[in-house]
């Protein structure tokens, strides 16, 4: 019984151990619809370089919406944009990586204003 419980001490040390090491949180990579009504703005969020990254784009029928990358960080924006055609547009890349705390806003022709989910 003794040996039972010496292989569960060390293996509870090893396991705190490797989490001790700073072991990198999973990427939250995805894509998700920002729900502002007559916009269709999406937040995208993909893995480079070891770090996320994040970008806002439409698929059309956003005409006069606008659209920006908000950082809980600094309060600071990125890729700000008014959509003025009907066709389909792509920020930039913007890194996201560990210390950022971001998400894609948009808001209407109305004035109507959503953020998506932070990252």
């Amino acid at each position: 019984m003794k040996t039972v419980r010496r292989y569960a001490t060390i293996a509870g040390f090893a396991s705190a151990a490797v989490l001790a090491l700073g072991v990198p949180a999973q990427a939250a990579q995805g894509t998700w619809k920002v729900g502002i009504p007559d916009c269709k703005i999406y937040e995208q969020v993909q893995l480079r370089d070891g770090h996320d990254h994040m970008r806002w784009y439409t698929t059309g029928g956003s005409k006069w919406c606008e659209a920006w990358i908000f950082d809980q960080k600094d309060n600071s924006t990125r890729g700000r944009h008014v959509v003025d055609t009907g066709g389909s547009y792509y920020s930039g890349w913007y890194y996201d990586g560990p210390g950022h705390m971001m998400q894609v806003c948009g808001r209407n022709g109305e004035g109507q204003m959503e953020c998506g989910r932070v990252n």
